[in-house]
């Protein structure tokens, strides 16, 4: 079906039997199905949060990767949300567990779908409240001038969509982005 993580589930969280794919009534999509209690199992998109920091020079801190996938590439602070948490909170929880770093008056700089895995990306920009620091994930933070973003060796598409985006709402004059 997807590579979603729980794409091979094979018991019904609500009674324990076997699942099975089937077409529910009303439906026009196969899903995984408890033909015992009737259950649908959704694989839906999971939230991904993350936050492009940004200090008064106008620089910009991204974190290298130790973590698959795309170990020992470049991305902002992210991650998934946690259950309980708006996602502002979990974008700034994420930047703190990544970088060591606070932030504060958050933005929305959009919203990157990536349909393979299934997530939806929040990317915020926010005003960095120090210099950070390597987290548990991350090997390396680096504060980044908006024209010497390293373009090709950013984690994922999604990071490069949110990158481009946050330079064009500023006007920034970036390789490869049409002003506008």
């Amino acid at each position: 079906m997807t590579s979603h993580p729980h794409a091979f589930s094979r018991y019904c969280m609500h009674c324990g039997q076997r699942l099975t794919t089937a077409i529910p009534e009303g439906d026009t999509k196969r899903r995984m199905v408890c033909l015992d209690c009737g259950f649908v199992h959704y694989l839906n998109p999971r939230p991904v949060v993350g936050i492009i920091p940004v200090r008064e020079d106008g620089r910009l801190l991204l974190v290298r990767r130790t973590i698959e996938p795309r170990s020992g590439t470049w991305v902002f602070p992210g991650g998934y949300m946690d259950l309980g948490e708006t996602a502002e909170e979990a974008a700034m929880r994420e930047t703190l567990e990544e970088a060591h770093l606070e932030v504060a008056d958050l933005r929305l700089v959009g919203v990157f779908t990536r349909t393979g895995p299934g997530i939806v990306v929040i990317v915020y920009e926010g005003r960095a409240l120090g210099e950070g620091a390597p987290g548990h994930e991350t090997s390396e933070v680096r504060w980044f001038a908006p024209e010497a973003i390293p373009w090709d060796e950013l984690a994922f598409d999604s990071t490069e969509a949110a990158l481009r985006a946050w330079a064009q709402q500023r006007g920034l004059d970036i390789p490869g982005l049409r002003a506008g």
